[in-house]
Order: structure tokens, then sequence, then C-alpha cells
């Protein structure tokens, strides 16, 4: 994924803005930008998380967070089940507001940062385009459970 994102990002950002905006990196502004990304793991699982709480029967209660012990990899967990539609909208969530969002800022301003940290958030939202996927058969209207344990879900009869 991260080839494909690379060219569909970097291809559009590049033509308009050529390799300036690589020459105006400072010292504070690239100490700003790995807090930004540091910051943006636990706001991308809060963003499935206030779609998540919003939706699922039983609330905010029923939404769990942890770290993937082999993987090293942040989680949010819904424990009650919730409409499809519902689950789209939280899984792309975080990919528009830290994905998107920040590339088409980039392509505005020509700032290389915010191209970057666009880039990488929309790689992070991988699994949740996987999600997504697996998800593109299934009506809106049926309800999924996530797995407990995996990536995934259980779709409700």
């Amino acid at each position: 994924m991260i080839l494909p994102v690379l060219f569909a990002t970097g291809i559009p950002f590049f033509v308009i803005h050529g390799t300036e905006p690589f020459l105006h990196w400072s010292v504070n502004g690239l100490l700003l930008f790995l807090l930004m990304v540091v910051v943006g793991v636990p706001l991308h699982e809060l963003l499935h998380a206030l779609v998540f709480g919003a939706f699922a029967r039983g609330g905010y209660k029923t939404v769990k967070f942890g770290i993937d012990k082999s993987t090293y990899t942040p989680y949010c967990h819904c424990t009650a089940p919730m409409r499809v539609q519902y689950y789209r909208v939280g899984a792309l969530l975080p990919l528009i507001v830290l994905g998107v969002v920040p590339f088409v800022i980039s392509l505005i301003t020509g700032s290389f940062g915010f191209w970057l940290y666009g880039f990488i958030y929309i790689i992070a939202a991988g699994g949740d385009l996987v999600a997504l996927n697996m998800l593109k058969k299934i009506p809106a209207h049926r309800k999924v459970l996530d797995h407990p344990q995996k990536m995934g879900f259980y779709v409700l009869d």
C-alpha cells in the first residue's frame, strides 16, 4: 500500500509545489511534526471510538482500547454489535481526519509536513481499509460485532 499511496499523494503534491517545500524544515518544525505523529496514534483510535460508542448499543462503555502485544499495534475494540453503516463510518473517520484532510491542506499550502503527515496516516489506515473491503458486500442494515482478539468482525443475523 505504501507505493500506491506515495504515488497518489506525492505526484500531485510535487507537481504543484516542486521540491521547494523540502528546503523549509527547521529543528522546531521537525520536533513539532514528530510530536504530532505521536499524538496522532491515540487520536486515530479515539476517532474510531467516537463513532463506535455513539452507535453501539451500550454506548461508550462498550469501547475498549489496548495494544496488541505481538505487533505493538494500538487498537480500539467495540464489545457490542452495531450496524454496518456505522462501522464503516467508524473505520473511515481516522483516514479522512488524519490522512485525507492533511493531504488536501498540503496541496493548498505547499506544506511538506502536512503532506508527510497525511501520507503516514493514510498508510496507518490500511487495516481499516481492509475491514471496509471485507464489508463491501454486506448490506448497511446488517449488524457486525468486532472480533475480540483479531482484526475483523462477525456478521450477525
